[in-house]
C-alpha cells in the first residue's frame, strides 16, 4: 500500500509578493501574522482559501495573502 505525504506548510506559504502599505503599528500586521500561522497549521493547500474584504485598510488583506481573494464594496 502506498502512502500519499502532504507537504508541511509554513506561514511564508501563505505570503504574496505584494508589499504591504499599512502605518508602522498597525494591528493589522499581527493578525496577518496570526492568520498566516493559523492557515499553515492547518496544512490545507492555500488554493482552498478565499478571503472576501470590504472598504478600509483592512480590505486589503486578500492582496497580502497568497490564496483566493475578492475586495469589493
Amino acid at each position: 500500500m502506498s502512502t500519499v505525504s502532504l507537504p508541511k506548510y509554513k506561514p511564508k506559504d501563505f505570503a504574496s509578493d505584494q508589499d504591504i502599505r499599512w502605518c508602522p503599528g498597525c494591528g493589522d500586521y499581527a493578525i496577518l501574522a496570526s492568520v498566516k500561522k493559523v492557515l499553515a497549521d492547518q496544512n490545507i493547500p492555500h488554493e482552498n482559501y478565499v478571503f472576501v474584504s470590504g472598504i478600509g485598510c483592512s480590505s486589503r488583506f486578500p492582496y497580502y495573502m497568497s490564496t483566493y481573494g475578492f475586495h469589493s464594496i
